[in-house]
């Protein structure tokens, strides 16, 4: 039963190729996301007077308002999955990415559960008067096509997650040609990454936009190039795949939770480095990759897309009904009950819309059986007696 749905519900790839590790990392970085969203509204519109202190709680809570990093986590994963066929091309002579097909893979495929998401979310929005329609419809529009960040200068009204989709729709848009410093020499393409890395965040630290894009981040996506031509060329994996590397593991996880990133230079200057250390071991390490590749972890990382869309109007939802309910008057009792109460139905929730509207779409052959479909209800509309001879 558990191979059944395993198969129903594992992520469907182009190329027929499957590392359910990759999917462990998503794991984690969706849990980071959904745990930091669901304490936020937790702690915000939590009324219970509790006997604690919950600033007593100082592991738990940096815990959980570090997990926004799960975003940093996504944009480092996909800066190296989307270079991985390219870095295979340029540094192994491998099969020619057409730009045609990469630009349509991430319309066809991304597009229509943004859309049919974004459309449900604003529709919710506007029946729970959440805000004047005046307001959620321009938002609403500027959203669809990315660029409510650059309109409004915020993030979006709808769903405010939907901020972080548009950077990664600028990094999509530039990949190609990013990825073409794979063609330089393996010391100067690595060089220019590092530094380009370090150059902007420490631009980053200096001046910031009045609203946000790629400039913000891209130092992540670089890692994520860097990480793929690492990979590739298969750079120290006898030594990442010791039995000695599994606790630098550990140590690059909790401090990949834990860093002051917000407050130290030192820190926000590592962080990239070190998302893209840690996942190098875990694509190297035959432990750890087992343990991103535990059984249910790759099938709920398989569907972060799904989940991250949404996860947060979930939470505003069931959560005005959910924090009702408390046991006793403690302060970590309830954050856990509101953990398990608002996490079961993001997970079924997100689970039907991944079954039925989102892994469809992954499929790259949806739009061309689709288009032979419609070409054969044509032909039969124009032409009725070739129906009669086919009966």
């Amino acid at each position: 039963m558990t191979s059944n749905i395993y198969s129903k519900f594992r992520r469907i790839t182009t190329n027929q190729l499957y590392f359910p590790e990759i999917d462990g990392i998503r794991f984690l970085a969706i849990v980071l996301v959904v745990l930091f969203h669901t304490h936020g509204y937790f702690m915000g519109k939590s009324t219970t007077p509790f006997t604690d202190d919950p600033a007593s709680y100082h592991a738990v809570n940096a815990f959980l308002t570090h997990g926004d990093r799960g975003v940093q986590l996504f944009f480092v994963l996909s800066g190296f999955v989307l270079c991985l066929p390219f870095a295979h091309h340029y540094l192994n002579n491998g099969k020619k990415i057409s730009l045609k097909k990469y630009y349509l893979r991430r319309v066809t495929r991304l597009e229509p559960p943004y859309f049919i998401a974004m459309t449900a979310t604003f529709l919710l929005a506007a029946a729970m008067q959440v805000k004047p329609l005046s307001v959620l419809f321009p938002s609403w529009l500027a959203s669809l096509v990315y660029s409510h960040n650059i309109i409004f200068h915020r993030a979006p009204f709808i769903t405010v997650v939907a901020w972080s989709l548009e950077i990664e729709i600028q990094f999509y848009l530039l990949a190609p040609l990013l990825f073409r410093l794979l063609t330089l020499h393996k010391i100067t393409r690595r060089f220019i990454l590092c530094a380009a890395a370090i150059a902007f965040t420490l631009l980053q630290w200096n001046y910031t936009p009045p609203f946000i894009s790629i400039y913000n981040f891209i130092q992540y996506f670089l890692i994520g190039i860097l990480l793929a031509d690492v990979y590739v060329s298969g750079e120290a994996a006898e030594l990442m795949n010791k039995p000695s590397i599994i606790p630098t593991a550990a140590i690059a996880l909790a401090a990949i939770c834990f860093l002051p990133v917000r407050s130290a230079l030192y820190a926000v200057l590592l962080f990239p480095f070190l998302i893209g250390f840690f996942y190098y071991i875990v694509l190297k390490n035959n432990v750890v990759k087992k343990i991103f590749s535990y059984k249910f972890v790759p099938i709920i990382g398989g569907m972060c897309y799904s989940i991250y869309l949404l996860h947060y109007t979930i939470i505003s939802v069931v959560g005005r009904v959910s924090l009702h309910i408390h046991i006793t008057n403690y302060y970590l009792p309830n954050l856990l009950l509101q953990i398990v109460l608002i996490g079961i139905p993001v997970l079924l929730l997100s689970s039907v819309f991944y079954f039925y509207i989102e892994r469809p779409f992954m499929s790259s052959k949806w739009l061309n059986m689709l288009m032979k479909k419609d070409k054969k209800e044509r032909d039969v509309y124009t032409n009725p007696i070739s129906e009669e001879m086919q009966k």
